[in-house]
């Protein structure tokens, strides 16, 4: 072991095993040395690095025998703790001198230890040959019991929006277990109240799409309604109650049906939920507030009007006009009490709309001023300010001190704004993610455009964008271009972009495809990879093919693939390397170019196994198989994989007989779903397995979780409406729960859940 101690731990070993020490390093490295004495030396040079913070404690001899010891720290630090511990273990019974050496001191052993760390250096013996004897045998145990200690780690407490970052990534690649991770890191920095913890147990539900869950806990909104809730959270909670009680009777488009539903279960109920909108663009929310406002007793037409108009185009909003029954009352009859009545019973964005169609006095004034600080978009704020600019300075003068103090609060709040670049003017400019990327490009108040970000998912409208191949350009080379700092705000954006511009409920659009590959940078170019961030690569590399790509865009995806391949190319990670290799194998390929970078990435990845080939399990072996005929690589691939690998007849010994079983598979991806199947009855002869891709709770699915020896759910390939199906179907079991939504995940997850 000390023989292959890096040179600079050598030269100051030379130097401490030299004379007058009779112990010399010659001796240890040739194995001349006496084996009490040289295996002490070996137990104490074996905490050398690996454990910086146990000390060093080396032998002196003098006359054939141990005549003393040398004791340091690995560091600077640490010097007093250490003669305590050495007092402990030794104490006055064995010792006849213990002595800190003086920094000044001639002696060349405690030099040699000084020069190499600097730290306190002490020297000890004992009394006698019995005292020596003893002392020796306590050291070893000494250091026999610092090479078990745990090691002791200094947690670093990250940043609060790191952490946060991190959480919205694993949300959108669907992974619960580093969602709940970093819930438990954010409880460990001590900075979040009770109230924050709900927050992220409503936003964990929400990410992974358990919005049943959400809306059947009444005591939870019920709690929450009385706070002044994040626009996520928000969003969040009105969406949740929008798909469990509502959307079946809007979908079946029974308007009266809806209405009712949505006055038991959610405006009765939940009524607080509706005092502002907060700038929320989300469709459920928008047409949850169309239809609170229709259930008032005097609706108000424009509001309506106003909340229909922010639906994505092409939105069918006849079941949210108005009714025949209903009497909805013209603008311009609005009252002051009507006004007044909505701000007393905390309907602000009604108080708002109904302050502004009045006379500005001070009254007025005053209450929008309130309205504007609950609702807190930058469109309420600049609607009041024009309307106190048109109303001059002789109001200005009457109103309350306290009123001109919030309002100059306002006016002054667009100043940190960065101002938009000349070559940027245009229509474009007035898009909040254009102004974002402008701020950003700018330099300036990076801290601002960080917070301006956090509601973008919610607040932005990305439809814009998203529909014009031109901005989407546009936008993504202005963010792709940053560096430094901005750069760095653009990456822990990568949630709320992915959010704003691809919800799942919403088609992608190819003109989206820009903005699809600057995501893909942008996560790519982290310096670690999260298994979240590998799925959403995965899911962003799925996105761009399906968008269509040129063959010179695909090469280079695959160019970017096998990068990440490189950093990441492990046994651990093998399940998504063949997933990705089977998503490409089935997505079309769109030239003999392109069809050459996609062999290369998966001949990367074979490459790669063969480093790790001993670990491979028939649940391996089977998908590269699979994928070796898709990619037309001769069979002796694989042959030389499985010669090294412990599987084939060893490997099937250790398997359970499923003769007579049934394996139930619930997937979307039905190819990955036909290829485990055939995987599956491969590798357990005589079980039968059944492979279910329906979207909504059917018989045969809840027949299939209720008949199945074992069900496997692929969760990140999978509709919400299912897994509730197989849920209660299973009553209480829980599924195999396969990671990814290729073969490969399938079977490990088969595999791990039998062993």
């Amino acid at each position: 072991m000390i023989e292959h101690l890096p040179p600079q731990e050598q030269a100051w070993l030379g130097r401490f095993f030299a004379s007058p020490n009779e112990l010399s390093w010659e001796a240890l490295l040739d194995g001349s040395a006496l084996p009490r004495e040289a295996d002490q030396v070996r137990q104490w040079l074996s905490l050398l690095g690996s454990r910086a913070a146990a000390p060093l404690i080396l032998p002196f001899m003098r006359d054939g025998a141990v005549t003393g010891w040398y004791a340091t720290t690995q560091g600077a630090s640490g010097g007093y703790e250490l003669g305590d511990e050495i007092n402990a273990w030794l104490g006055p019974t064995w010792l006849s001198r213990f002595e800190r050496v003086p920094e000044d001191s001639n002696d060349p052993m405690a030099t040699a230890l000084r020069d190499r760390f600097g730290g306190t250096v002490y020297r000890f013996t004992g009394a006698d040959a019995a005292a020596m004897q003893m002392i020796s045998a306590r050291l070893s145990e000494f250091a026999g019991v610092l090479e078990r200690r745990p090691v002791a780690t200094r947690t670093r407490v990250r940043p609060v929006g790191a952490i946060r970052g991190d959480f919205e990534r694993a949300l959108l690649a669907g992974d619960e277990t580093q969602a709940e991770a970093m819930i438990a890191e954010f409880k460990q920095t001590g900075r979040l109240n009770e109230e924050n913890l709900r927050y992220l147990e409503v936003r964990l539900s929400a990410g992974l799409g358990l919005w049943p869950q959400i809306a059947r806990d009444h005591w939870l909104i019920k709690t929450l309604s009385d706070l002044a809730l994040p626009p996520q959270i928000l969003a969040d909670l009105i969406e949740a109650l929008y798909r469990t009680y509502i959307e079946e009777a809007e979908t079946a488009g029974d308007g009266a049906a809806m209405r009712d539903a949505f006055a038991r279960h959610v405006a009765t109920p939940y009524h607080k939920l509706f005092g502002s909108r907060r700038g929320i663009r989300a469709p459920r929310v928008v047409k949850a507030f169309a239809l609170y406002e229709q259930l008032q007793p005097s609706p108000d037409a424009a509001i309506i009007d106003a909340l229909l108009a922010l639906l994505p185009t092409g939105t069918d909003t006849s079941l949210f006009e108005f009714a025949p029954a209903l009497q909805p009352v013209p603008t311009s009859a609005t009252t002051l009490d009507q006004a007044d009545e909505a701000f007393d019973d905390g309907h602000f964005d009604r108080a708002f709309e109904f302050y502004l169609r009045l006379p500005a006095n001070r009254k007025t004034i005053s209450r929008l001023v309130s309205c504007v600080g609950t609702i807190g978009t930058d469109e309420a704020r600049d609607r009041l300010l024009e309307v106190v600019d048109q109303a001059g300075d002789e109001l200005g003068e009457s109103l309350a001190p306290a009123v001109v103090a919030k309002l100059e609060s306002l006016k002054q709040a667009p100043a940190a704004d960065a101002s938009p670049s000349p070559d940027l003017a245009g229509p474009s400019g007035a898009n909040p993610w254009m102004r974002w990327a402008e701020h950003l490009q700018g330099g300036h108040d990076l801290a601002g455009a960080e917070r301006d970000v956090e509601s973008a998912a919610t607040n932005w409208d990305a439809s814009e964008i998203r529909q014009s191949s031109h901005l989407a350009q546009q936008f993504a080379d202005m963010v792709g271009g940053l560096n430094d700092d901005a750069g760095v705000v653009a990456r822990a954006a990568v949630p709320q972009i992915y959010a704003g511009f691809f919800p799942d409920d919403v088609p992608s659009s190819p003109a989206a495809r820009p903005v699809a590959s600057l995501l893909f940078l942008l996560i790519a170019m982290d310096e670690t990879l999260s298994r979240a961030d590998l799925d959403l690569l995965a899911q962003l590399t799925s996105l761009l093919i399906e968008q269509g790509l040129s063959p010179d865009d695909y090469v280079s995806l695959m160019g970017d693939l096998e990068d990440v391949q490189k950093r990441i190319g492990s046994y651990a990670y093998l399940p998504w390397s063949l997933d990705v290799s089977e998503a490409l194998a089935i997505l079309p390929c769109p030239s003999e170019d392109a069809r050459d970078a996609r062999l290369r990435l998966f001949l990367q990845v074979l490459g790669q196994a063969a480093g790790f080939a001993h670990r491979l399990a028939p649940a391996d072996l089977l998908p590269i198989e699979a994928l070796a005929k898709d990619y037309g690589v001769g069979p002796e691939a694989v042959t030389a994989l499985k010669r090294e690998a412990a599987t084939d007849e060893a490997a099937a010994a250790f398997l359970p007989s499923l003769a007579g079983k049934t394996i139930g598979i619930y997937t979307l991806a039905e190819a990955a779903g036909s290829r485990a199947k055939s995987a599956l009855e491969n590798l357990f002869p005589g079980c039968r397995v059944v492979v279910n891709s329906d979207l909504v709770a059917t018989a045969q699915l809840t027949s299939l979780a209720k008949a199945a020896d074992l069900f496997v759910f692929a969760w990140k390939s999978s509709s919400h409406q299912a897994f509730y199906c197989v849920k209660d179907a299973l009553a209480g079991k829980e599924p195999i729960w396969a990671p990814g939504k290729g073969t490969a995940s399938i079977l490990r997850a088969v595999l791990e859940h039998l062993g």
